[in-house]
């Protein structure tokens, strides 16, 4: 047979006699504010995790109306049923703390784990509602000695495990994923988190009190209103501070989403954490590196300095390259303490610089082989391809400069023009090879004879002319007679073809014939032309003229 309970609770006729009382309109007010905040939230429900608060409010507004309307109850019945209706409220909510604290940690859950979250509250709220054919939630009823129109609930089994261990348990863990949200806040934001905190805690002490008896007012469950006020912290941060979401959240998915590697290894060089990216560079799953030392081929006394210092580290013999910079972590550099390692792949940066380079030292080469072309192709246009002597291109460029030199530091420059006799028959008697080594021989004589300043010049045919900076009348007629002496004396040919050669030279001074070069050359000619007019095979100055 169903048992009997009997109360001290007055006995209506109408079940639906209301008595409001101050806890009542307490509950009332806890009921609007939730309802305005879940109102508020729908109305803003485009900003990231307000859809989850939304459902949270309107559940908790559902259970606080339930509770102010059980409170004002007179009848024990209308109390009953306004306690199984208010378990739907009391049942969805702590479920959806959990769902509101997995969205702010960006975890998104299927339909399915949607369905068996709220499993076993569907089943504790039929066990309410059938609770006269079982008393599996509730056992007992009694009036509360502290009045209010109080009545004190006697818990059954599945109240325990259904109703309170559930959600304990869904609390628990949404706790847990905020402390893991909260856990990425900066400083400055330390006081904002010790807030939400403090709000995610009250439902936990409101409820305490309650099952454990020590509320002052027994029979007062303050867990609606618990969750009123942490309802209302939250909505302040997410609508209009938007810290709890923005700050840990975009931090952790930054750090998931960095292109560099980050790693934070303790004093033993032990892995504690990293992203991804570090992940990837060490070329294994970040769950098999987790506690594992680092590889002993890395600089572990460059790790453990207090300086935050760029390194270098090569892997796979070279194929890989990181740039490696430690940061500590305590603010106190100590040698034993943790370290942030950011790792930077820097391979194909180091291959471009090091095709850079040897770009570059091709060019450079390229350069050199360029500018020694240039230079031979220079030199061979200036130089006379049969006596290797400079040619007239050369001394076109080389006269001016001299004789500007000359007159700049006001020293003697002199001009030798010198002709071979009778070359043509030279060349008509012996041959033009036997003509040849005739030029060749003296263009040896007079390059030999040189001091170093002279310029020695073919002028084409059998005309050579030699410039001699800083040399005088006298000291330039003694050069050329001795040239003339020494080629005169020279054999050309072999047997019978043997022969001797002359040549005849006229001589020109700077500044006393002429001070330009076109009237010098023309000064040493007119000599050189009187010396063919007088019989050849002789030396003439200018001023003999």
């Amino acid at each position: 047979m169903p048992r009997r309970y009997t109360t001290g609770l007055p006995i209506h006729r109408r079940p639906m006699t209301f008595d409001f009382t101050p806890l009542a309109a307490l509950s009332g007010i806890a009921a609007l504010i939730s309802t305005a905040i879940a109102a508020i939230a729908w109305y803003r429900r485009q900003f990231p995790g307000v859809r989850w608060l939304a459902l949270l409010m309107s559940s908790v507004a559902f259970w606080a109306a339930g509770a102010m309307c059980e409170l004002a109850a007179a009848s024990l019945s209308a109390k009953i049923a306004w306690s199984k209706l208010e378990y739907l409220g009391t049942l969805s909510t702590p479920v959806l703390f959990l769902l509101l604290a997995l969205d702010y940690n960006r975890i998104q859950l299927s339909r399915r784990w949607l369905a068996a979250l709220f499993a076993l509250p569907l089943l504790c709220f039929v066990l309410a509602l059938s609770n006269e054919s079982h008393h599996l939630v509730w056992t007992s009823y009694r009036p509360s000695p502290s009045g209010y129109n109080l009545l004190v609930y006697g818990h059954g089994p599945a109240f325990w495990v259904g109703v309170a261990g559930y959600s304990y348990l869904m609390m628990l863990i949404g706790s847990l994923m905020l402390i893991r949200a909260l856990h990425y806040y900066p400083a400055h934001f330390r006081g904002q988190s010790i807030v939400l905190m403090i709000s995610a805690c009250a439902p936990w002490l409101g409820n305490i009190l309650y099952l454990s008896g020590a509320m002052p007012l027994q029979g007062l469950d303050p867990t609606p209103h618990s969750f009123t006020v942490t309802g209302l912290v939250f909505a302040l941060d997410l609508l209009y501070l938007r810290l709890l979401y923005l700050v840990p959240v975009a931090r952790a998915r930054s750090f998931e989403a960095m292109g560099d590697g980050v790693l934070v290894i303790d004093d033993k060089f032990r892995i504690l954490d990293l992203n991804p990216a570090a992940a990837r560079l060490l070329g294994l799953p970040g769950r098999q590196l987790l506690g594992r030392p680092l590889p002993a081929d890395w600089p572990h006394a460059q790790l453990l300095s207090s300086q935050e210092q760029p390194l270098e580290l090569s892997l796979q013999d070279g194929l890989r390259i990181l740039d490696l910079r430690v940061y500590p972590i305590t603010q106190q550099s100590k040698p034993h303490s943790s370290r942030m390692l950011v790792l930077r792949d820097i391979t194909e940066r180091r291959q471009a610089e090091e095709a850079l380079r040897s770009a570059n030292q091709t060019l450079a080469l390229r350069i050199a082989e360029i500018e020694s072309l240039q230079a031979a192709l220079r030199e061979q246009a200036l130089r006379d391809p049969l006596t290797g002597l400079y040619n007239r291109r050369y001394l076109d460029e080389i006269f001016p400069r001299e004789l500007s030199r000359a007159r700049r530091d006001g020293i003697p420059l002199a001009i030798a023009l010198i002709d071979l006799d009778d070359f043509k028959r030279i060349n008509d008697s012996f041959g033009h090879f036997h003509g040849d080594q005739v030029l060749r021989r003296l263009a040896a004589l007079l390059d030999a004879d040189g001091n170093g300043a002279d310029m020695i010049c073919r002028l084409g045919g059998e005309e050579f002319l030699v410039l001699m900076p800083g040399a005088g009348g006298e000291q330039a007629l003694r050069r050329a007679e001795a040239w003339r002496a020494a080629f005169e004396r020279l054999p050309h040919g072999a047997g019978d073809d043997s022969f001797c050669a002359t040549f005849s030279c006229g001589i020109a001074l700077f500044p006393e014939h002429a001070g330009a070069p076109p009237q010098l050359y023309q000064a040493a000619d007119q000599a050189l032309y009187a010396v063919k007019a007088a019989g050849k095979n002789a030396c003439l100055l200018s001023a003999a003229l």
